[in-house]
C-alpha cells in the first residue's frame, strides 16, 4: 500500500511540474480531492515531500549560463545590458525575432503547478500523530510553520507571476472538476490587493527575525514577507503598471473588465510606507550592509567581495540551490575562468555599457552624467600600472565594485598569476569557447576555486533573492517620487556608496540636493552599479520605462560593445560592436505563452505579442 501511495505522490507531482495541457487542467484527483490525494495527507512523510515540492520555486539567479534554464533562474542578465552569457549566436538570448509560442524563460508553466500544489496542501494537510514507537508522525509545530512558509510561497508566486507578466490569474483556491477551468487576468489593482494582503497575513505567522538555525536558513521569514510586499509595491507605482505604458491601457477581458489602470501618483505614498515598514524592521538589528575591515578601517574591496560568499546580515533571503557550478560543470564558475588556465572557458562576457556605467575611485562618473560631473581620472589613452602589469588606463583607478564584478584584458589570474589576455594569438582567443565582449563576469566568483592540482573544484555560496542595499535603493527611489526634499534619500544612496568606498553624492555635486531629476537619475544608475548581473536591471528598465530611451542611455535595443576580438595587442583595445539587439514596445512584458491562450476564451495576451 505505501508503495502504491509513493507512486501516486510521484504522478500527481511530476503532472503538475509538466503541466503539459494547461496551467488550470487538474486531475480528477487534484481537483476532487479524491480518497488518493486524502491518503498522501494522512501520510507525515508524503505530506512532508508535497510540501517541500511547494517550496521549490525560489528563484535562483545565480544561474545566469547552461542548458535549459528557465524563468526562475537568471537569464535576465543575459537579455539586458550587462552580459552576453553565450557563445555564438545560437547560445545568445536575444528575444527580438520571439513570439508567443517561441519566447522562452516563462514562469508561468512552473509557478502555476506550485501555485494548486500550495493550494491543495493548504485545504488537505494537518499534524498527524505518531501511532507506534518509532512512526513517523507531523506535530503541530511542524505542521503551523509548514502552513506559514505555503501561504506565503502561493503569494510570492503570484508576485513573481505578477513582475514578469502585469495582470493575471488569481489562484487561491482549489478548484473543482465542476468549476470554469477557463480563469480571466484579474485587473493590476485586483492582484496587488490580493497579494499585499497575502503578504501582510503571512508576516504575522512567519518567524518574526532571522534564522539561525542552518538547516533552515533558505525559509522565508517576516523580514522577507515585508521585503516581498515593499517590491509589489514599486512595481504597483512605477510607469509601466500605473498609467505609463500607454498599449495597456485599452486592455480588457471578454467582459469588458480593465485590467491595466490609469496613472495614480498616490502609489508612490503606498510603496514608501511598504518600504518603511521593511526599513523600520531591519534596522531593528535584523539586516544591514555587510562591511568587512582591515587593521579597523572599512575594506571596500573586502566589503564587496566577501558579501556574496558567505550568510551574512545583509542577506534577507537566499536558496541554498545555486548555478555556480563550481569547476567541473558548464555555469558560472567555470565559464567565468579563463580559458588558458585548468578546465577553464571564459565565455561569460561583460558587456561594455557596463563595464563604463562603474564610477571612478573618486566617486564621479566617466563621462558627464548631469547629476555629476566627469572624473578627471578616468583616461583611454595608453596604459598604466596595475598589480605589477600595464593594463590599458580605462581600468585604472575604478572603484571597488568594478575590480570584484569585471576581469579585463591584462589583469592577473588571482591562481596562476599569468597576465590573462584576449587579443588574436593569446591564449583566450576565439577558439571554442570565448568571451565575446573581450571581459568576463567576475562578481560572485569564488577565488579558491580552480583546477590546479590539487584544486578546488566547487564553493558553497548562498544564491541571494534579496539583500538589504537594493531595498536602501528602492526607498530613496520611492521617497523620491513623493517628497525629493526628503533627506532620507540621499542617506540611504549613500550608505551604499559608502560601502564602496567612495564619496556621498552631495559632496561631489552639492545642488544635487532636493533635485528630483538629479536624485532619480544618481538612484538608478548606483541601482545599475550595485545590483548588477543579480537579475533586476531587466526588470528596472522596463518598470521605469527607459529601455527606448532616444539618448541611448539604458537602451535596450540597439549596438553593444566590448572590445576588438579580431585585433592584435594593439588593436584589441578598440570599443567594437559585439552584438545588434532590437528593442520594440512590446517587449516591457512577457507574453503569454500561446498554448496557454488556446486553452480557453478568457485569457488575454499582453500587448503586442
Amino acid at each position: 500500500m505505501k508503495l502504491k501511495i509513493w507512486v501516486i505522490v510521484i504522478f500527481l507531482m511530476s503532472a503538475m511540474a509538466a503541466c503539459k495541457k494547461s496551467y488550470l487542467d487538474v486531475s480528477n484527483e487534484l481537483a476532487g480531492g479524491l480518497t488518493s490525494t486524502d491518503q498522501i495527507f494522512d501520510n507525515p512523510g508524503y505530506t512532508k515531500r508535497w510540501y517541500a515540492n511547494v517550496m521549490s520555486g525560489v528563484p535562483d539567479y545565480s544561474t545566469i549560463i547552461g542548458v535549459g534554464m528557465n524563468g526562475i533562474q537568471n537569464p535576465w542578465t543575459s537579455m539586458t545590458d550587462e552580459v552576453i552569457a553565450g557563445y555564438g549566436d545560437a547560445a545568445r538570448y536575444n528575444i527580438s525575432a520571439k513570439n508567443s509560442i517561441t519566447m522562452g524563460f516563462q514562469r508561468w508553466g512552473t509557478l502555476y503547478p506550485l501555485i494548486r500544489q500550495a493550494n491543495i496542501f493548504l485545504e488537505k494537510a494537518k499534524p498527524i500523530l505518531a501511532t507506534g514507537t518509532d512512526a513517523d508522525q507531523l506535530t503541530e509545530a511542524e505542521f503551523k510553520t509548514m502552513k506559514a512558509n505555503t501561504l506565503f510561497m502561493r503569494a510570492y508566486y503570484h508576485y513573481l507571476l505578477f513582475e514578469q507578466y502585469g495582470p493575471i490569474p488569481i489562484l487561491d483556491r482549489v478548484l473543482a472538476p465542476t468549476d470554469d477551468l477557463d480563469l480571466p487576468r484579474q485587473s493590476v489593482d485586483d492582484v496587488v490587493a490580493f497579494i499585499d494582503k497575502e503578504l501582510t497575513n503571512a508576516a504575522t505567522l512567519l518567524p518574526q527575525s532571522a534564522i539561525t538555525d542552518e538547516q533552515y536558513l533558505a525559509n522565508p521569514t517576516k523580514g522577507v514577507a515585508l521585503a516581498v510586499k515593499a517590491k509589489l509595491w514599486m512595481y504597483a507605482a512605477s510607469p509601466l503598471l500605473n498609467g505609463g505604458y500607454a498599449p495597456a491601457l485599452s486592455l480588457v477581458n471578454p467582459d469588458g473588465k480593465k485590467l491595466f489602470p490609469a496613472k495614480d501618483p498616490a502609489k508612490w505614498a503606498k510603496a514608501v510606507n511598504a518600504l518603511k515598514e521593511f526599513i523600520d524592521f531591519a534596522e531593528q538589528g535584523n539586516y544591514e550592509l555587510y562591511k568587512a575591515y582591515t587593521n579597523g578601517v572599512l575594506d571596500p574591496d573586502k566589503s564587496v567581495y566577501d558579501l556574496f560568499q558567505v550568510y551574512n546580515k545583509e542577506i534577507i533571503w537566499a536558496t541554498s540551490k545555486n548555478g555556480f557550478g563550481g569547476m567541473d560543470g558548464d555555469q558560472l564558475d567555470r565559464r567565468s575562468t579563463p580559458r588558458s588556465e585548468p578546465n577553464g572557458l571564459g565565455s561569460t562576457g561583460v558587456l561594455q555599457e557596463l563595464v563604463d556605467d562603474f564610477y571612478m575611485k573618486d566617486g564621479l562618473p566617466i563621462n558627464n552624467a548631469g547629476f555629476l560631473p566627469a572624473s578627471p581620472l578616468y583616461s583611454e589613452a595608453g596604459k598604466s600600472a596595475y598589480n605589477g602589469v600595464n593594463v590599458s588606463n580605462m581600468y585604472i583607478n575604478r572603484e571597488a565594485r568594478f575590480y570584484n564584478t569585471v576581469f579585463f584584458a591584462g589583469r592577473k589570474w588571482h591562481i596562476s598569476n599569468k597576465e590573462i589576455n584576449f587579443f588574436v594569438g593569446s591564449p583566450n582567443d576565439r577558439s571554442g569557447q570565448y568571451t565575446v565582449s573581450g571581459y568576463m563576469l567576475y562578481k560572485r566568483f569564488n577565488r579558491k576555486v580552480h583546477k590546479t592540482s590539487p584544486g578546488v573544484a566547487s564553493v558553497f555560496r548562498p544564491s541571494i533573492v534579496f539583500r538589504l542595499a537594493e531595498f536602501h535603493l528602492l526607498y530613496a527611489e520611492a521617497l523620491n517620487e513623493v517628497d525629493p526634499s526628503n533627506a532620507l534619500i540621499l542617506k540611504y544612496v549613500n550608505l551604499v556608496r559608502e560601502r564602496a568606498g567612495i564619496p556621498q553624492l552631495e559632496v561631489l555635486n552639492p545642488s544635487i540636493s532636493g533635485n528630483q531629476e538629479l536624485q532619480r537619475a544618481a538612484i538608478r544608475r548606483e541601482s545599475r552599479v550595485e545590483l548588477c548581473t543579480e537579475g533586476q536591471r531587466y526588470f528596472d528598465v522596463r518598470r521605469w520605462m527607459i529601455a527606448e530611451n532616444p539618448s541611448g542611455k539604458d537602451k535596450q535595443g540597439g549596438s553593444f560593445y566590448g572590445m576588438n576580438m579580431n585585433g592584435d595587442a594593439n588593436t584589441f583595445f578598440q570599443r567594437s560592436v559585439v552584438e545588434t539587439r532590437v528593442f520594440e514596445t512590446k517587449q516591457y512584458l512577457q507574453p503569454i505563452a500561446y498554448n496557454e491562450l488556446e486553452k480557453g476564451k478568457n485569457l488575454v495576451q499582453n500587448p503586442g505579442w
